[in-house]
């Protein structure tokens, strides 16, 4: 199940810098109170709260955001009528609406606004709609402020609360329906109802889900084996590192290939206090799981280097982390400690040979040679290792699983998709202490 996260998204791109959020010159004929900075802001009702927001406090609001009749932003549609959680940063540029909220106090309502040409002349990228002459506008309600001290505290006071109440749930459930579920140290609980083959799947394998998530009700949210949610393919991602709710990573860690289970996730394990685009806060969720395949990046990544080395008769060694490498000119200088500065000339190529950056190639515009020092994470694992390897003076082949590489994110703009084996021509000119 993926994970969900609402993105509060308020203003243009932010340039650093942080403003005051007090200094006032005028008030203008409509009633909003003209601060230095641009923003105009006016208090529509006040609450009964006593703290003003500051940096690094907890807010809950409904915040609704448009130029004119054109609508930006709104929180109570993309939240199902429900206030979104925001964390005050700095004021991030000249009449950033957070100057606004630092004004507000829980209850309180107000309406802020910029004009676009402000905007314009701090140079900022302009959000669709937006032009010259426009008011950029915030209409704020502002339910609670905390401290982020106040703020950790009632979040674990609650989400003990919630968890006795899931539990207490969970066993009704059990009960009821005589279901016989084992727990997990976490209080994830899980009923196998069909056992797979072979080894678990563990953190950091790909894995394929076929799966169907429930309500306690029995009424189904989501499934991508129910044609009426129009998307078949079992779900792929890499277990252990966070892509999914927490009852997923756990749960399919308990499952090996061609397994099938239910998994009855408590919603601290879930999707929380704060819920989901369609599922409400604190929601005890029911997931029906199979796992289709298992796979781990790195036999995929040793069987590519194989399948290439044998293919193109390369004569390469391999270390313990993984790195394949094979020296076409042996050098007769040394070979570089941790710290000292080396010059390299390059070829970086994805296994079909498409080169995707060198400075040897002048249609890459940089044709200097690369200079870094060894160990210090300055460039990826691969060379750090793989260049610690040669003495002065050699050529060699880097064979990079994609651990080793760009891993699991890749680096789009070089064009070098995740989980990407690399293969590098090197030349090691120089080496300085």
């Amino acid at each position: 199940m993926r994970k969900g996260a609402l993105i509060l998204l308020l203003t243009a791109a932010s340039v650093s810098g942080g403003v005051s959020s007090s200094a006032q010159t005028s008030v203008t004929r409509d009633g909003f109170t003209h601060l230095e900075s641009g923003l105009e802001y006016k208090i529509l009702k006040n609450g009964d709260g006593k703290r003003h927001p500051q940096v690094g406090d907890h807010l809950d609001m409904n915040v609704r955001v448009h130029v004119r009749d054109s609508v930006i932003f709104d929180s109570r549609q993309l939240n199902n009528n429900r206030p979104v959680p925001f964390q005050v940063q700095p004021p991030s540029f000249k009449g950033d609406f957070i100057e606004g909220l630092m004004l507000m106090s829980s209850g309180d309502s107000a309406a802020l606004r910029l004009p676009v040409d402000s905007i314009i002349r701090q140079g900022k990228q302009l959000m669709p709609g937006m032009k010259a002459g426009d008011m950029l506008e915030y209409d704020v309600s502002l339910m609670s402020v905390l401290s982020d001290t106040d703020y950790k505290k009632d979040q674990a006071e609650k989400a003990g609360l919630q968890n006795a109440i899931d539990m207490a749930i969970l066993q009704e459930y059990f009960k009821k329906n005589h279901i016989t579920a084992q727990s997990t140290k976490n209080g994830l609980y899980y009923k196998i109802t069909k056992p797979g083959k072979g080894k678990n799947a563990k953190a950091g394998d790909i894995v394929s889900v076929n799966y169907t998530g429930k309500f306690m009700d029995g009424n189904a949210f989501d499934s991508n084996t129910d044609s009426s949610f129009k998307h078949p393919e079992p779900y792929q991602f890499t277990l252990g590192k966070g892509a999914v709710i927490h009852g997923w990573d756990e749960g399919i860690e308990l499952l090996n290939k061609g397994a099938k289970a239910t998994l009855y996730v408590p919603s601290r394990m879930a999707y929380g206090m704060q819920g989901n685009s369609n599922i409400p806060p604190n929601a005890i969720l029911i997931f029906d799981v199979e796992l289709v395949n298992v796979t781990n990046q790195g036999d995929i990544d040793e069987k590519l280097i194989k399948n290439y080395i044998a293919k193109n008769k390369i004569k390469a060694k391999k270390t313990p982390s993984g790195l394949y490498y094979a020296v076409t000119k042996e050098g007769k200088g040394a070979t570089p400690a941790k710290g000292n500065k080396v010059s390299v000339n390059y070829t970086g190529m994805l296994l079909d040979g498409k080169k995707f950056d060198t400075n040897t190639d002048t249609t890459f515009h940089h044709m200097q040679p690369l200079e870094f020092p060894i160990g210090q994470g300055s460039v990826i694992k691969g060379w750090d290792e793989g260049i610690s390897l040669l003495k002065a003076g050699s050529k060699a082949k880097l064979l990079i699983p994609s651990n080793l590489g760009y891993g699991t994110r890749g680096q789009q703009g070089a064009g070098i998709s995740p989980n990407t084996v690399l293969l590098f021509d090197v030349e090691l000119l120089d080496i300085k202490k």
